[in-house]
């Protein structure tokens, strides 16, 4: 039952991103509101421009978008998540700034009244000639190095539903520095992989993800919230770090992702002799097959390329959730909420929760221990500007039961996801780079909610509610502002 759930969940969601890529790949061409009603011929471009990124068969929707009688087939919950706005999964709310590459990916009303017009109409099919995918071609500098994992690994669901989260090691053997301009990642299994973040990995960091995945005999390791490396948490030695000692993003990478290269005129640095961790979101709507997905990421050389190089700036906020008034139970003291830190994670995870509210000026008295409401809880953190900044690309993180994301700068609205889905996460470039100067506040705002109804489901049965603090795990939580910025 719940498989027939699932799957047809993953049907609708497809339908939204169809019905997005619909959108966006209007012109012209599109029929007047007094002509009869569309046909095939009339929507088909645009399902090739924005939807078939993921909608081509064997890829991680469920349906394929290039054939005009499985389109018409799928036409009544095409329109349904159009109408509801839910597809193509573009996350950032209205109040969010431009960013590179959106207008392939949002439906402007023009266009979802084409679709409804399709659809009501009958989807008629007419000729019905398939089309082909519109791709995105790169003018980013550099070589192509396509990077795979010494072994292919079989996803499943270790904590029950219907995603794994799993990170390979990939190794480019730079023997001198070089800027990332581009980052792809060729899927083996493209019916299952949702997203991939690839991060670098350099000094201890690469020490730990090298003895992880000589642990696994070269499969790689579980990893739900992070690469799950040893550097990876905020600790009081690192609080004055852009990254807090979590490695830095090199790419964030979709299906259908409509720009795989960094802005123009930069790039992301790896160091000679780092490794890169690929972190793959695995949905199992489909049958798990054994994949070994490679990256092709382009190098250009630091020491004669001239690129404005992008850092990654964390700005993480403290997680404290109470459980729901009339909840009494052990697992709602804080105190019991640590010691569990410690025994799942060790004690220098155990002093994160501490770490943050230091790194934040906060103390415990700013996260009441019984609310009336723990259906939005709120937290910020701030973090000044240390030299001149502009920033480029903007990203959120939280797990389960956050639901509102926002970063701003001085008050500015840089990124703010109204409605957070851990399994649709994203970095954006921004259209227009933004400056930031020193004594500038950059600040984080997450919401979560702990209710009962809202504890995350292992096994298909809901947790019972506890005392939650920031952690890798899937049932703890975060609360993360990313930047990728460059020096001015």
């Amino acid at each position: 039952m719940r498989r027939r759930i699932g799957l047809a969940l993953a049907a609708a969601a497809a339908a939204a991103i169809v019905v997005s890529a619909i959108a966006a790949g209007s012109r012209d061409t599109r029929p007047n509101a007094h002509s009869a009603s569309p046909t095939w011929a009339d929507v088909a471009p645009i399902f090739a421009e924005k939807c078939a990124g993921c909608h081509v068969p064997g890829r991680i929707a469920p349906f394929s978008l290039l054939d005009a009688r499985t389109a018409a087939t799928y036409a009544n919950g095409i329109l349904v998540m159009t109408k509801l706005g839910r597809m193509p999964p573009w996350m950032p709310g209205r109040d969010s700034p431009a960013y590179l590459g959106q207008s392939r990916r949002i439906l402007t009303p023009v266009e979802r009244n084409l679709i409804a017009r399709w659809v009501n109409g009958g989807a008629r099919i007419g000729a019905g000639r398939p089309v082909k995918p519109v791709g995105g071609s790169t003018n980013a500098p550099g070589t192509a190095m396509t990077l795979a994992p010494a072994r292919s690994y079989l996803p499943k669901a270790a904590v029950g539903g219907l995603d794994d989260y799993h990170c390979f090691l990939l190794e480019p053997h730079l023997t001198h520095d070089a800027y990332v301009t581009s980052a792809v990642i060729k899927p083996q299994q493209p019916a299952i992989v949702h997203h991939v973040i690839l991060f670098e990995a350099s000094g201890e960091n690469a020490v730990e993800a090298r003895r992880l995945n000589d642990a696994s005999g070269g499969k790689g390791w579980t990893c739900f919230g992070g690469p799950g490396l040893s550097e990876t948490h905020p600790t009081a030695d690192s609080a004055a770090n852009d990254r807090l000692g979590a490695p830095p993003w090199i790419s964030a990478w979709v299906p259908g992702h409509t720009t795989n290269d960094t802005p123009a005129g930069t790039g992301v640095l790896v160091h000679a002799g780092a490794a890169i961790v690929m972190q793959v979101h695995y949905n199992l709507i489909h049958k798990a097959r054994r994949d070994r997905s490679r990256a092709v990421i382009r190098f250009a050389p630091a020491a004669t390329t001239k690129l404005t190089p992008l850092n990654t700036i964390l700005i993480p906020a403290p997680v404290e959730l109470p459980c729901p008034r009339g909840v009494h139970s052990q697992l709602c003291s804080r105190d019991v909420a640590v010691k569990d830190e410690i025994r799942k994670y060790g004690y220098n995870a155990a002093l994160i929760p501490s770490g943050l509210l230091y790194i934040c000026g906060k103390s415990l008295d700013d996260y009441p221990s019984s609310p009336a409401s723990v259906k939005s809880l709120t937290t910020t953190c701030d973090r000044r500007v240390n030299r001149p900044l502009r920033i480029y690309g903007v990203a959120g993180h939280m797990h389960i039961r956050g639901y509102d994301i926002r970063i701003e700068l001085n008050g500015r609205t840089l990124l703010h996801i109204p409605r957070w889905n851990f399994h649709w996460q994203d970095a954006y470039y921004l259209a227009q780079p933004v400056d930031a100067n020193v004594g500038d506040t950059i600040r984080v705002t997450c919401k979560f909610d702990n209710s009962a109804i809202k504890q995350p489901l292992v096994n298909g049965k809901l947790l019972k509610p506890r005392y939650v603090l920031w952690g890798e795990g899937t049932t703890d939580e975060m609360c993360l502002g990313l930047l990728q910025a460059a020096d001015r």
